[in-house]
């Protein structure tokens, strides 16, 4: 993955992967452009992953205290 990859957003990664499903979904596409499609909408699907992975992971740290209010949980001590 490029530099430029690894700074992609989920929602820029969303939104890019419906433009590549548009034209993976044409009739106009030659099939090489459909395979470097195929490959690139992978690559960003493997960041929008990891990029879920991530806020799960911040999520599941946050916990309800005694009062109910929600508060972080650092498990990594």
């Amino acid at each position: 993955m490029t530099d430029q990859n690894n700074k992609l957003t989920f929602e820029e990664g969303m939104k890019e992967l419906e433009k590549i499903l548009s034209k993976l979904e044409s009739d106009q596409t030659p099939l090489e452009e459909m395979v470097d499609l195929y490959e690139k909408a992978n690559k960003i699907t493997e960041i929008c992953k990891s990029r879920l992975d991530q806020a799960n992971q911040r999520m599941t740290k946050l916990i309800k205290n005694d009062n109910g209010d929600l508060q972080e949980v650092d498990y990594e001590k």
